[in-house]
């Protein structure tokens, strides 16, 4: 599975990248927009982004469209909200979920209450 991490804190990606390490078939991908501008398409199965706010749902449908990813999760700035779109369903939020769980979250989904 290829999780594209886009515009994601130093640190934020640090506790990610120590959580793909334990799924050896995530794989995660630089999305930034330095190396989206070089002309080459990045595709993955999901995009995780982080935006000042999560419920924008063209910013979600644009990175679909852009990477082909089938899931968005966007994060606030300081991981405290999420919200993950898909192709099929309505979009799923969390509020602090711990860091190290995002990217279970992002790549099983969350579960409806």
């Amino acid at each position: 599975m290829r999780v594209l991490l886009r515009d994601v804190p130093p640190v934020l990606r640090g506790v990610l990248e120590e959580a793909a390490a334990r799924h050896p078939s995530i794989e995660l991908i630089d999305g930034s927009p330095a190396l989206a501008g070089t002309g080459g398409k990045t595709e993955a199965d999901i995009v995780l982004a982080v935006t000042p706010d999560p419920h924008q749902r063209s910013t979600a449908r644009n990175l679909m469209c852009a990477t082909h990813a089938t899931r968005v999760a966007l994060i606030t700035p300081a991981a405290r909200e999420m919200v993950i779109y898909d192709l099929a369903s309505h979009p799923i939020a969390a509020v602090d979920l711990p860091a190290s769980d995002l990217l279970d979250a992002v790549c099983r989904g969350l579960s409806r209450a």
